[in-house]
């Protein structure tokens, strides 16, 4: 199973949704960084439950003194995971490592008190008044710290030696045993520290998730991104989906998605919409088999299928997804076969990196995984008659094992009794004469219908006219097509 890093790496959308998060501290980003790959339906569920509380949260003190409040104490969170480490193991905190537990222990009792004070607690987190009290003697909760002369008596009368002397060498001696005290005043403070070493890294763990959450709330809001809901899948209910028939029957039941179906309306890819400025939405219903996708050339068939592969992405490292309702079923894992992913396998043909990517799809299923494979253009380097023979083929151990598989094609003729679906394409009216390269887009449909015809449309030759490809070529094609 990749992590979120790979996934990161694999898909540029998912790359741009994370790379746009904006957190307030460096431990936001490392919680996301950590974000585990969710496979247990209930777990997946509090997760989104939390994430919609904090949207909520968000919405409602949206521009006001509360989240301005929150962002400031989160902008100032240093990650002090080491100097807790140093704790748990014993050692000896320096001054800068005590500074750092009481700078972000007061800002842990600030953020706590900010978000309970405002009905908040989703988040809960550790008292940490004995930490402070332990490094702030006078109680002047400052930001700042030093080896008080108040955690020690002789250490006061040792200091007011020193102010009053004149002797050099008296002086001297008498800093030598302010160090000598002061060292064992750190080892006192680092060993009462240490007792509470686990509830500072829980907290420091709940403010990179509260960041993380944050971020992602925004991000929700802007994208207009929706919960998904997790539905049983029927296929494999003793599979990772786990959790109890009970929760699987109300959660389908308030769905009315008894077969255990992932379902898209409103589907759209962020990262498409902002280059481009535009995307139409689709709808879609993954089922329990695989789906052969076809449709002309710049029809959106590999576009489709990093978004579909992008918000069961975002499902599963417990995000919102672009849509504007998604149903979706938990999977093992999501694999892909998508020609651009295949750069960093240096030194083999196109088809051989392919043919092995469908051979990790393949024995990922022979093993009993649940996946979601996402397969653009099968054997479309081979010569016609094999790579009509290996997509036959692979659809065939797909429908075996039940798996829900995408495959787009441009191959017609292919035999294969499956679940088909085509790309309505170009919408050109008969005089119509302003199409260009450039607004092409706006006379496609990307919107999927099914179909029982084996064959897949011919529009390479009207789209090749739009581009202004030389005239001769295009009516030796047309005379060819009509022999």
């Amino acid at each position: 199973m990749a992590n979120i890093k790979q996934h990161i790496e694999q898909q540029s959308a998912f790359k741009f949704m994370t790379d746009e998060l904006q957190f307030a501290s460096a431990v936001g980003r490392k919680k996301m960084m950590h974000r585990q790959f969710y496979t247990n339906a209930f777990e997946l569920r509090m997760e989104l439950d939390i994430q919609e509380a904090v949207c909520q949260f968000a919405e409602k003190h949206h521009n006001t003194a509360v989240m301005a409040q929150l962002i400031e104490q989160l902008c100032h969170v240093n990650d002090i995971s080491q100097s807790v480490v140093n704790l748990i193991d014993g050692n000896v905190l320096d001054d800068i490592q005590l500074f750092e537990v009481k700078k972000f222990s007061l800002i842990s009792d600030k953020v706590s008190k900010l978000l309970m004070d405002n009905g908040f607690d989703w988040i809960p987190f550790h008292d940490l008044t004995v930490v402070i009290d332990t490094l702030d003697p006078d109680k002047n909760r400052l930001p700042q710290f030093h080896i008080y002369s108040s955690y020690k008596p002789e250490l006061a009368e040792i200091r007011q030696k020193i102010d009053q002397s004149t002797d050099e060498e008296e002086i001297e001696k008498l800093k030598w045993e302010e160090s000598q005290m002061e060292d064992k005043i750190r080892t006192a403070l680092s060993k009462r520290l240490s007792m509470k070493a686990l509830q500072i890294q829980q907290n420091l763990d709940q403010i990179g998730y509260l960041d993380l959450l944050l971020a992602h709330a925004e991000q929700i809001r802007k994208w207009q991104l929706c919960k998904p809901t997790i539905v049983e899948d029927k296929s494999n209910t003793t599979g990772c989906c786990s959790c109890s028939a009970e929760e699987n029957n109300s959660e389908a039941s308030e769905s009315g998605n008894t077969e255990g179906n992932s379902r898209f309306t409103g589907l759209f890819n962020p990262l498409v919409k902002h280059s481009t400025g535009n995307f139409q939405a689709i709808d879609i219903e993954l089922k329990h088999e695989p789906t052969l996708i076809t449709g002309a050339n710049m029809s959106g068939k590999t576009v489709l299928l990093k978004t579909i592969g992008l918000a069961q992405t975002m499902c599963q490292f417990g995000f919102f997804v672009p849509a504007a309702s998604a149903e979706i079923a938990l999977v093992d894992d999501i694999l892909f076969s998508i020609g651009d992913q295949q750069s960093e396998m240096n030194g083999l043909s196109s088809f051989a990196v392919e043919i092995l990517n469908i051979d990790k799809i393949i024995k990922a299923v022979k093993e009993e995984q649940q996946i979601l494979a996402l397969v653009d253009e099968l054997a479309r380097t081979t010569n016609p008659e094999e790579g009509k023979a290996l997509v036959s083929s692979f659809i065939q151990i797909m429908q075996q094992y039940h798996t829900d598989a995408l495959i787009t094609t441009h191959y017609g003729g292919l035999q294969s009794d499956c679940r088909r679906l085509r790309v309505k394409g170009l919408k050109i009216k008969n005089n119509e004469k302003n199409i260009t390269p450039e607004n092409i887009n706006r006379y496609m449909d990307y919107q999927l219908v099914e179909t029982t015809q084996d064959d897949v449309p011919m529009e390479a030759i009207s789209i090749a006219e739009i581009f202004g490809v030389d005239e001769e070529l295009i009516l030796k094609a047309k005379k060819k097509l009509a022999n």
